[in-house]
């Protein structure tokens, strides 16, 4: 069955890109013992049968973020279907290189690229205990957001919660909290509350009227970024003019239509679980 996405300008409704992914076996020629993880004949997994965007969103980094959303959901699948890989086929010298630049491995001589499922969601994890990722490119898989609008205009990442065991205890952390703690965020228990100024190793990145970014820089070479694409111009424009973000960071709160849930998150909020913090906002 394939499965078919697309990204619409807001106001106008045109389609400016798309992907298509298809659950796939991968011939197991040209990828190494460790790669294959056991499998001697076809491997299971998923082909991105299809990534285009308009060609008047060409050179603003978007392209990076379609394939990023390609290996959220190819990420999302696997957890519920399984799968080891997941894989592209170039069209030409150019796609090849921007797919190379985006972190996925040539197999042999072919066009076809690869990254392992597994590796792309450990990213996220590592970079959620505060460790960089061996390849940060794909660390925001596991990431959801969302935002409000008037009066508040606030920002609010829903992380997938993982535990980890420090080096000297041998009980479970949040990592979640260890990174976000790392950064500056503190646990809130009003959502009025003056909120901790971060770390300048986060800031919002304002990209156009309809797109930000969240930048996490881990080190003096890694870093994660959390594309949040949004509806609404006015938003950009107010954390642009307040050249602060209020950001709030948890593990729940997110409804099943992505938005904000108020009740869930006054809850949360209520029980601890929720950390905040005002972050820098840059215009790319």
């Amino acid at each position: 069955m394939v499965r078919v996405s697309v990204w619409c300008e807001p106001v106008s409704g045109i389609v400016v890109g798309y992907y298509a992914i298809v659950p796939t076996n991968v011939a197991p020629g040209g990828l190494t013992r460790k790669v294959r993880g056991g499998y001697s004949g076809p491997i299971p997994g998923y082909l991105i049968a299809k990534l285009a965007l308009s060609r008047d969103l060409h050179g603003g980094g978007y392209g990076a973020d379609l394939l990023l959303d390609a290996l959220e959901a190819v990420a999302a699948a696997a957890s519920l279907a399984g799968g080891r890989l997941v894989v592209v086929d170039a069209i030409d010298e150019k796609a090849f290189g921007f797919y190379e630049h985006c972190g996925l491995t040539p197999i042999g001589d072919s066009e076809r690229l690869f990254a392992r499922i597994d590796e792309i969601s450990e990213s996220l994890a590592l970079a959620q205990c505060g460790l960089p990722p061996a390849d940060t490119k794909a660390a925001a898989v596991g990431f959801r957001w969302a935002t409000s609008g008037t009066p508040d205009y606030l920002v609010l990442l829903q992380i997938e919660p993982v535990a980890h065991t420090s080096r000297s205890s041998s009980r479970p952390k949040d990592a979640v909290a260890d990174m976000f703690g790392a950064l500056g965020f503190r646990s809130i228990a009003e959502e009025s509350d003056a909120l901790a100024s971060a770390s300048p190793d986060i800031h919002c990145r304002i990209d156009s009227p309809h797109h930000a970014t969240i930048v996490i820089r881990l080190d003096e070479r890694a870093a994660v970024d959390v594309p949040i694409p949004h509806d609404r111009p006015d938003l950009s424009a107010r954390l642009y003019d307040d050249r602060v973000a209020r950001i709030y960071a948890t593990t729940d709160s997110i409804g099943q239509d992505g938005l904000i849930d108020r009740d869930m998150l006054a809850r949360d909020i209520a029980a601890g679980s929720v950390m905040a913090a005002t972050v820098a906002v840059v215009r790319s």
